[in-house]
């Protein structure tokens, strides 16, 4: 009966020698290839060399999508959370010729509102507001011109009263109506000398 050799033996040595190799290896791909590709991180600048950044930048931009750690704060103003009552309002008004009128809300810094209003015929109208605090007479303009109706959203840019001023230029009568809905506790038409206040809205319920 013959007895199979035995396989050679390694020694310890080369064991050691093949380990720190294959270490070496490693440590190399992770640097030039693994880095760059998944984190962005090119130590070397062969990520950028071979085109390995380039994913780890369209990853980041794939969480950003997916709601992912990427994710971009919320910026300011794009979410105001309200204290007060969502409500809506409408308002009708008959202008003689060359008359004017102004109606306003009062509406604190951040709060919105949605507005529509049409004129049986093209009226001067000045979209504006008065800050809380300013001098007697300032108004800031928010738009301005010549039109039979307006669609938009409003958010104030300071606490006040904010709203329109129209006029009608032409010798026939003309109606106009104003619809809005928002987060402002009372309004005032001022038309003829005389100022009429209103405080009681129809809330918006779900």
């Amino acid at each position: 009966m013959t007895t199979a050799p035995l396989p050679p033996i390694v020694s310890t040595r080369r064991i050691l020698i093949a380990t720190a190799v294959s270490a070496g290896i490693a440590l190399v791909v992770l640097v030039t290839t693994v880095l760059p590709a998944e984190y962005g991180i090119d130590p070397l600048g062969t990520g950028r060399a071979l085109g390995l950044t380039a994913l780890a930048e369209a990853g980041g931009a794939d969480d950003a999508a997916a709601g992912g750690p990427a994710l971009e704060a919320v910026r300011l103003g794009a979410h105001t959370p309200a204290t007060m009552p969502l409500v809506q309002d409408e308002f009708t008004v008959e202008l003689r010729p060359y008359e004017g009128v102004e109606y306003k809300y009062r509406v604190e810094q951040g709060a919105s509102l949605v507005y529509t209003w049409t004129a049986t015929s093209a009226v001067e109208y000045d979209f504006h507001g008065e800050p809380d605090g300013a001098p007697a007479r300032f108004s800031e303009s928010y738009g301005k011109g010549s039109s039979a109706a307006a669609t938009g959203t409003f958010v104030a840019p300071t606490p006040g009263v904010h709203g329109w001023f129209w006029e009608n230029p032409g010798t026939s009568r003309i109606t106009i109506t104003l619809r809005t809905s928002g987060f402002y506790t009372a309004s005032t038409e001022y038309r003829d000398g005389e100022r009429t206040e209103k405080t009681t809205f129809v809330p918006i319920v779900k």
